[in-house]
């Protein structure tokens, strides 16, 4: 497996979104690590062109978000608010406990109650940052290097590591599982997907080689060799959910491929968010339905089970993330539209997949101008999402089923940091 995966590119291209911002280092440090965000990730969430999310890696061919924390004025319409409103919560606060996953050049958790920074052991110093995909239990973590389009002009495939959830093994080590182009999620706990190409492959026009593996890096089954110019967003059941490696256009279609008949099984426009058992999906932005769609393993797929969910007339979501359980799907959407289309604020939303009950967030309108990430912290079902600010500190809004408010608590993050959440960063 390790001679399978050992060609390919230094990085993945996006989603991402993933965004980021760099605390004390000024504007160049955080474009740094926006580009680690923007271009670790793989194409998996796809937004529409009028309004990228700031919550997700951006596809190749898309506009890249604004830099995550810069709060530069929204050149539509008036200025909204720079940071979260909700019930402030102080150090020593239930609330406001937890560990904060942080990218940088040195990764590491961060204590919301206390401040505390503790690096991840076994992940070596790296200036140019981390980028971070969610896989069951924990992370995969390669480092960044500036992306190629051919193999031909590659060093040797960066190394993965997996990086388990705070409260499962955050005093251990950083394991690595070998040297790969890109990982993503399998749909079996525990497992992952890690994919190479021969040298000089043309990465937009190759067929990679998947495998799939333990988070020890112990291979599982035979490896597959995927359709040319896609690449693994997540496993699924029923497949692999594939998205373009260099998307022609709008809207961005992943296709739920079945690798036992390598057939196509569905294809899905503009995909929002993906876990192991639904895909949420927005067929045309600003004008349809959302949709969420549970999966059935390899049962004939029919996209006329899936739950709709309308949105306020003109809006759109641009990224989600599915909680642990599924039941939940955090949004952020884009509002106020203004009459070119574009908008000029965003909040954030949580469905409920079993009822379609849609709950907005209060506290979380802000300007389309400002990077926000979030996502579900493990073993809480909490959501959490941040705001990083120049200035070092970020805000951070804990919300849970049954809060009337989010709470918010302003850490100070280590230099050259930024928080981790979502499915990519």
């Amino acid at each position: 497996m390790a001679d399978m995966l050992r060609h390919g590119p230094d990085d993945e291209p996006s989603r991402w979104t993933s965004p980021l911002a760099l605390a004390a280092a000024g504007i160049v440090l955080v474009a740094l690590v926006l580009l680690v965000r923007v271009l670790t990730g793989r194409p998996s969430v796809h937004h529409p062109a009028s309004q990228p999310s700031v919550a997700a890696v951006t596809p190749p061919g898309e506009v890249p978000p604004p830099p995550f924390g810069v709060t530069a004025n929204s050149v539509h319409g008036p200025k909204e608010p720079t940071r979260f409103s909700g019930t402030v919560t102080g150090s020593g606060s239930g609330s406001g406990s937890g560990q904060l996953l942080l990218t940088g050049p040195r990764p590491g958790w961060l204590s919301i109650a206390t401040d505390r920074f503790q690096p991840v052991a076994g992940l070596p110093q790296w200036q140019a940052g981390y980028g971070f995909t969610r896989v069951p239990g924990g992370w995969a973590v390669q480092q960044y290097s500036p992306p190629q389009a051919s193999c031909q002009k590659c060093d040797a495939p960066p190394a993965v590591y997996f990086v388990a959830d705070a409260g499962i093994r955050r005093s251990a080590r950083a394991a690595v599982l070998g040297a790969a182009y890109a990982a993503a999620a399998a749909a079996n706990a525990g497992d992952l997907w890690l994919t190479g190409y021969l040298p000089e492959a043309d990465i937009g026009a190759s067929s990679g080689t998947a495998q799939e593996v333990t988070q020890t890096g112990q291979g599982i089954g035979a490896p597959l060799q995927l359709p040319t110019g896609y690449v693994i967003d997540r496993a699924v059941k029923g497949g692999l959910l594939l998205a373009p490696y260099a998307p022609p256009a709008n809207p961005v279609r992943d296709e739920l491929w079945d690798p036992r008949t390598g057939q196509v099984i569905g294809t899905f426009a503009n995909v929002i968010a993906a876990s192991a058992e639904q895909i949420a999906w927005s067929p045309c932005p600003g004008r349809c339905p959302l949709k969420i769609l549970t999966l059935l393993g390899h049962k004939t797929l029919s996209v006329n089970t899936a739950l709709t969910i309308p949105l306020a007339r003109g809006m759109w979501a641009d990224s989600g993330t599915f909680s642990a359980s599924g039941r939940l799907l955090a949004l952020q959407v884009s509002t106020a539209v203004q009459r070119d289309g574009s908008a000029a604020a965003t909040r954030l939303e949580v469905i409920d997949t079993a009822t379609g009950q849609v709950t907005s967030l209060p506290g979380t309108t802000l300007s389309s101008q400002i990077g926000v990430s979030f996502g579900w912290q493990p073993g809480t079902g909490s959501l959490v999402a941040a705001i990083a600010q120049p200035s070092g500190f970020a805000q951070i809004a804990i919300w849970r089923p049954g809060y009337a408010d989010p709470l918010v608590r302003a850490v100070r993050l280590p230099s050259q940091t930024a928080p981790v959440l979502g499915d990519h960063t």
